[in-house]
């Protein structure tokens, strides 16, 4: 503990990293303190180094990440007077199921950083309520070193092959520079207007003006929509960019990213992009000219009136304190506001997934309550937001209204002295008008770009990812002749969670029809994944014809291989789609499929035959009916290989018969996981998976 107050050592401030894992909030928190200490790394490298699953961290896991990342770790039990003398930044166990970072601590408050996207001051009385009686010192070891390590997502990483970006940059900007022309010009028109032609009742003179200033006026209407146009054009092209690029990027990222995430979470990823785009086509260009017009309009001023271009200067400051005091709480406000709208979707989208289980139940009303609870949550978060907003709007009206009454009373008073006249006046506030606009625009879109942190942490999720392995793996291979060997294999789910599989050795020759059978979570999905290659062992190998799967290719294997999987889906559209895969059907191929798969009667019978509806979201089909025309979609790749994990289960034994005499037709390398006793009795070889191991039976 620390005998010196808790905020002794500075001001110094953590930097909120967001867990983007729905169980990663103690790897997070060890971020935010690693960076504090100077060694700069992000989420993502941590996440990398130190496999976490989906299952999250218990203390002395976090301990032990800490340890192997120079951190010495000092457990501690206390109860809340204890937090004053707490060597901070610390971990505090939080609500029993959550890790947080306590920054500082002054008088009977608490200021905590928690992961889940929030930073703000509680009361001890709240900070009780929340906190377990655990905490985590960290302090640097010797070892430990300060270094850069993290390398935040750019703008330019989201739009790579995307052309034509920097024409439509280009001609924006030279269109905008033309609408400023007439911007810049029209004070003049009020000057020369009022000083010399009213003056001198020059009607001629007064007539050239306004034909020219009109014609300067059209130029400008043209260069404006001109701008738009090209705004619209490229801007919905580097939409189509940005969001196909993360989608590309997102179909290929590792099974377990999405095993370890939510599908609301991933949605918002992807609405995030929006904000993106419209920063870089819209805003940015408009900020660079709105730059440049609050000088030159400035300048104008100066040389006009120096004492009145003061005060507008003056405004300008006064509502860019403003707006950079609630910087903060509108990028928290922002951040609280994008999560909670995460949860309802995400509560949306589990709701319509369950919807039978929900109507068996009668649990309609409380699913209704918990949604409604998400959905309060969200527009809270939402007012919240805007009321930060409405302050600095309120601010961005005031401030220049007050100094618009200031300069207005100066003007005049020295107009009435003699020291300006009406047409310089006139000059001077139109000039004044185009300088707080402008200004207020730049200062405005600077906001934005500060607050595309969120947005940018949002998208790096997915863009900083490194892909599956098997996306950078040979993709075609010699002839395939079958053999697939285990050798030695390991698995655990996480870094610091037990082991599922332990020495798994298994040989499967050419042909061979192998059933494995054990208890019920004892590791036989995740064994089938590990042959298919959708995970990776933690230690030992697979061989494909003598070759580790990784330099056969992940990919090449999975082009002779197809499965079956316990959570399987057919996608929207008819059923010869999903049994093509949306490719082009082979209609000789896909009947003689069905006929294996004993479903093309059942198929035959339905009005609409094989082009009737089916989707994720349920049909007319059956269970039953279901697993066969998935298993069709396994046989109209034509494997050498084909992988069932429970894959027969919802079928009655006439139908499995069936399945199985015209499977073993095919000659092909049979694995199948089963319970039920007649699929492990028609296998030629039968593997027990008992603790971890395997026994052939």
């Amino acid at each position: 503990m620390n005998i010196f107050p808790a905020n002794f050592s500075g001001r110094r401030r953590i930097s909120l990293i967001r867990q983007t894992e729905a169980a990663e909030c103690g790897l997070a928190a060890l971020a935010m303190i690693a960076n504090w200490h100077g060694h700069e790394i992000d989420l993502n490298m941590l996440r990398q180094r130190f496999g976490l699953s989906a299952r999250g961290m218990s203390l002395r896991q976090l301990m032990q990440t800490a340890d192997a990342m120079q951190l010495l770790p000092r457990p501690l039990k206390l109860e809340m007077a204890g937090l004053h003398l707490l060597n901070l930044p610390a971990i505090l166990h939080w609500d029993l199921n959550h890790f947080v970072v306590l920054e500082r601590v002054e008088r009977e408050r608490a200021y905590i950083v928690d992961p889940a996207g929030t930073a703000r001051w509680y009361e001890f009385d709240e900070v009780g309520r929340h906190f377990s009686g655990v905490a985590l010192e960290l302090r640097p070891s010797q070892d430990f070193r300060a270094v850069r390590a993290k390398r935040p997502l750019r703008f330019r990483d989201l739009w790579s092959g995307i052309t034509g970006l920097r024409r439509a940059l280009a001609q924006t900007i030279i269109l905008s520079i033309v609408m400023q022309a007439w911007v810049l010009a029209s004070p003049f028109y009020l000057r020369t207007a009022v000083d010399e032609a009213l003056s001198s009742l020059d009607s001629n003179l007064l007539i050239t003006l306004a034909v020219g200033f009109a014609a300067l006026a059209l130029i400008g209407a043209g260069a404006s929509l001109l701008r738009k146009l090209v705004l619209l054009s490229s801007g919905a092209a580097l939409s189509y960019g940005i969001t196909s690029n993360l989608a590309r990027r997102l179909f290929r990222l590792p099974i377990a990213w999405f095993e370890k995430r939510k599908v609301g979470d991933i949605l918002t990823r992807f609405q995030s992009i929006l904000p993106i785009q419209r920063f870089l086509i819209e805003s940015a260009p408009i900020a660079l000219i709105d730059g440049l017009l609050s000088v030159l309009t400035l300048v104008m001023m100066m040389l006009i009136a120096p004492q009145l271009a003061f005060v507008s200067l003056l405004g300008l400051l006064a509502y860019s304190a403003v707006r950079l005091g609630l910087l903060r709480a509108e990028k928290q406000r922002e951040a609280e506001y994008v999560k909670a709208l995460a949860r309802e979707q995400g509560a949306v989208i589990e709701t319509l997934r369950g919807i039978v289980t929900l109507r068996l139940s009668g649990r309609e009303a409380m699913r209704h309550a918990y949604w409604q609870n998400r959905l309060t949550d969200a527009l809270g978060a939402r007012y919240l937001h805007e009321r930060v907003k409405a302050w600095h709007e309120t601010a961005k009206t005031l401030i220049p209204a007050i100094e618009l009454v200031l300069v207005v009373f100066l003007a005049i008073r020295g107009s009435m002295a003699g020291a300006l006249s009406l047409g310089t006046l006139f000059a001077y506030l139109a000039y004044r008008q185009q300088f707080v606009q402008a200004g207020q625009s730049l200062l405005d879109e600077g906001i934005k770009l500060r607050l595309l942190d969120l947005h940018l942490d949002q998208i790096a999720d997915i863009a900083q990812t490194q892909e599956d392995r098997g996306f950078a793996e040979p993709l075609v291979q010699p002839a395939f002749e079958g053999r697939i060997e285990l050798r030695n294999v390991h698995f655990s789910y996480g870094a610091h969670d037990p082991l599922v599989l332990a020495g798994i050795d298994l040989s499967i020759a050419p042909g061979d029809h192998i059933a494995i059978t054990g208890p019920s979570g004892g590791g036989k999905s995740t064994l089938a994944k590990i042959i298919l290659g959708l995970v990776d062992a933690v230690q030992g190998d697979v061989l494909i014809d003598g070759r580790p799967l990784s330099q056969y290719g992940r990919r090449a294997f999975r082009q002779h291989v197809a499965a079956v999987l316990q959570d399987d889906v057919l996608y929207a559209g008819s059923i010869a789609d999903n049994v093509a895969s949306f490719e082009e059907v082979d209609m000789e191929h896909l009947r003689a499929c069905l006929t294996a798969a004993s479903i093309l009667d059942d198929i035959d019978a339905m009005p609409m035959r094989h082009h009737t509806l089916v989707g994720d979201m349920g049909s007319t089909l059956s269970g039953g009916q279901k697993q066969r025309i998935l298993l069709a979609r396994a046989l109209y790749r034509r494997p050498d290989v084909l992988l069932l994990d429970e894959g027969t289960a919802h079928l009655d034994l006439d139908h499995e018969a069936a399945v199985n005499r015209a499977v073993s037709a095919l000659g092909i390398t049979r694995i199948v996981i089963a319970h039920r006793p007649e699929t492990i009795a028609a296998a030629d070889r039968v593997v027990r998976l008992v603790g971890g191991k395997i026994a052939e039976g």
